[in-house]
């Protein structure tokens, strides 16, 4: 039965067609309406506070906290440990504090945004080449114009009212140049975008060239303008960074011993070179430069007979600041004689706020008080070595270990040489020695380790299946 057909209750006019009445049009949205009716709560918190939670949340909260208390801690002991110097030199007992928050909350602004920063945006040519540009230009500038060879090199540069460290920003950077190079190499790889010769040979010296002499002859000539200075201590720090970098950065065995094996030849046959066309009294010139190095690793040698001949160049008071600060260390004891009641801070150690800071720290804390520090470097360690452990990819993981390398090969030059393990350095103790360039761009190395913790590691379960993957590669 056919269906019947419902009719409208308005008749239809006729000669006419149904007419549908169209949609009301909305009017455009003007500035003011925008303010009277602003947009909807969800398109807000998608720009703002959406955005901001979500780095909150993967932010690693365990290491923050670790670094806030650990600059503190290290405020604290700047004070106790600073007092007189300062007093002596400006009349004001705070005046290395005072300067020294400033350069930490500097530190920590910069921190916070490199470490909220996602660290692919680091990846980026332009940063990479500038990163590697600054570090030149800076180690020839503080080589040509810097100052303070009166403590046996030049490591400042004056730029007006301010005194610039330039050889602490060239870790960082190399660090990010390093990793970018490194970076850019693998993906090319990848793609298949590097030809890969027929013969072995040829296929294994283009390997050995792409992977490792280049990025490491870049770092190494930025490294030797720096011994140039001459900048022992810093040339020492970059050459162990860049050795963890290029250890980690998926170079293979074969690209390593190649590539060192070159080096190695050419640069022996470049020093025979420059030995030979160089006369004499410039070589003596160039050697009276490291004079400052051969008489510390002289007074870490010494023994007491040594001492008491005078033919033999040295005497005690070429000793004294390493002995009191070696002293100062024994002095201590157990429990210290107590935060500000040090006696070797009156002088007795000189630059007890920079390199000596620790043993006048153990002195007034004791052997407890060292132990809880070290305790803390080490913890920070163990964080860090496990965000390097995670990270999920070749620049990710030259970042981390990279700034991790920087942060604790100083650590343990510092205490190293105040327990007279190796000869003085020079090298300050990180995050609680005096130093506003230092705090700063240390500050800045373990933002670029957060920035990996927060948006550049896998989780445990994908990283060990990347682990097994890698293996597998390998075996076949």
């Amino acid at each position: 039965m056919a269906e019947k057909k419902k009719q409208s209750i308005i008749p239809d006019m006729p000669g006419t067609e149904k007419i549908h009445a169209p949609e009301p049009k909305r009017a455009p949205v003007t500035d003011i309406d925008s303010l009277i009716e602003p947009p909807s709560k969800n398109v807000m918190d998608g720009i703002n506070a959406a955005s901001i939670e979500k780095a909150v949340k993967s932010a690693n909260i365990p290491m923050i906290l670790m670094i806030f208390v650990l600059l503190v801690f290290g405020l604290i002991i700047l004070y106790s440990v600073s007092g007189p110097d300062a007093y002596g030199q400006f009349q004001d007992s705070t005046w290395f504090l005072n300067r020294q928050i400033r350069f930490t909350i500097a530190g920590l602004v910069v921190m916070f945004i490199v470490a909220f920063i996602p660290i692919d945006f680091f990846r980026q040519k332009w940063i990479c080449y500038s990163a590697y540009i600054l570090s030149f230009g800076l180690a020839v500038a503080t080589h040509i114009l810097g100052v303070g060879r009166e403590h046996g090199a030049s490591r400042w540069i004056n730029i007006g009212p301010i005194q610039l460290q330039g050889s602490e920003i060239i870790k960082v950077a190399l660090i990010v140049a390093f990793a970018g190079y490194r970076s850019t190499i693998a993906r090319l790889r990848s793609e298949g975008r590097i030809k890969s010769p027929k013969t072995h040979l040829s296929k294994t010296l283009i390997n050995a060239g792409v992977d490792f002499i280049i990025p490491v002859t870049m770092c190494i000539v930025v490294d030797v303008i720096i011994l140039l200075q001459p900048h022992l201590s810093c040339f020492i720090i970059v050459a162990a960074v860049v050795f963890m970098c290029a250890l980690v950065s998926e170079i293979s065995a074969k690209s390593w011993f190649t590539g060192m094996t070159i080096l190695a030849v050419v640069g022996i046959i470049l020093g025979v070179l420059v030995l030979a066309i160089t006369p004499a009294e410039k070589r003596e010139r160039f050697m009276n430069n490291y004079a400052h190095v051969f008489k510390r690793i002289a007074i870490f040698n010494a023994d007491e007979e040594e001492l008491d001949n005078e033919e033999e160049g040295l005497t005690r008071d070429d000793t004294r600041q390493v002995d009191n600060a070696h002293n100062a260390l024994g002095s201590g004891g157990m429990w210290g004689v107590g935060l500000g009641n040090s006696r070797s801070k009156y002088n007795y150690v000189s630059e007890a706020q920079n390199d000596y800071i620790f043993s006048i720290y153990v002195e007034e804390t004791g052997f407890v008080g060292g132990v809880l520090l070290i305790l803390m470097y080490m913890v920070m360690f163990i964080m860090c070595v496990i965000v390097c452990w995670r990270a999920k990819d070749v620049f990710s993981r030259t970042i981390a270990t990279g700034c991790t390398a920087l942060i604790f090969v100083e650590v343990l030059m510092n205490i190293s040489v105040e327990l007279q393990v190796i000869p003085a350095t020079g090298v300050t103790l990180p995050f609680v020695s005096y130093g506003g360039t230092a705090q700063v761009t240390l500050l800045i190395a373990y933002g670029l380790i957060l920035s990996v913790s927060r948006s550049g590691t896998l989780s445990l379960e994908r990283k060990k299946r990347q682990a097994e993957k890698r293996m597998l590669n390998r075996g076949a």
